[in-house]
Parts: structure tokens; sequence; C-alpha cells
């Protein structure tokens, strides 16, 4: 009986023994279906359909998996190239520059500059 609605998923244990029941139907010499949606020519076109798939799969997530780490490796490039630039911008500009404040960095005058707490004399 065909599936019932086209748009739920098969499980993979579901596609494992259809997989075997296409391959032991194989072996069946005389098998002739009065349907011929149903014949085993018809069922190795699905079959191979199906291992091309599954190779259009591993292709894809071999793809996604080059492109995530050719991404992380330019993130790193860049995250280098920048850290050593506001390095030399701080050297080169001073720590209280308009420079430092361009880049992102906080001058040296904007900085929080903690207040000695005075000590209350007599505590209890």
């Amino acid at each position: 009986m065909p599936n019932i609605n086209p748009n739920t998923r098969v499980s993979a244990e579901q596609t494992q023994a259809n997989v075997e029941s296409y391959l032991a139907l194989k072996q069946i010499a005389d098998y002739v279906p009065i349907n011929p949606e149903n014949s085993i020519e018809a069922a190795t076109l699905c079959y191979e359909e199906l291992l091309a798939a599954e190779e259009a799969i591993i292709h894809a997530d071999n793809a996604a998996a080059a492109a995530r780490d050719k991404l992380r490796h330019a993130r790193w490039k860049l995250q280098n190239v920048i850290v050593g630039a506001k390095g030399e911008v701080k050297v080169r500009y001073g720590l209280d520059s308009n420079e430092v404040a361009a880049i992102g960095l906080k001058k040296k005058s904007e900085r929080y500059k903690p207040s000695k707490s005075k000590k209350v004399a007599g505590g209890a």
C-alpha cells in the first residue's frame, strides 16, 4: 500500500526493510506483477534513485564541512590580522588617540578610574 501522505518521512528502519525486500524480490525468478508499477524494473529504478540521493547527501555534507572549515580558517585569519593591527595602532598613535577610538578600543582617558574608598575611622 502506498504511503498515504507523501510528505511524511520514511524512517531509516523502514527504508532498510524496503531495501531488503527489494533484494529478496530480485531473487524471485518467476515474479510477474499485475501492475507494472510494482515490477522489478520499477523497483530497480527506485533503488538506484535512492542510492544516487544518498550519494548526493554524502557529497553535500562533505562540501558543507569543507565550507565550514574554510569559514573558520578565514575568521581566524581576519582575527589575527585585526588583533595585530590594533596593537600597531596603539603603539603608533598612542593609547589616548582618536585612531584608537576609531578601531573600537577605548581611549586611555575614557577608561573608568576607580576611586579609593575612604576608611571610616572608629568603625564598629
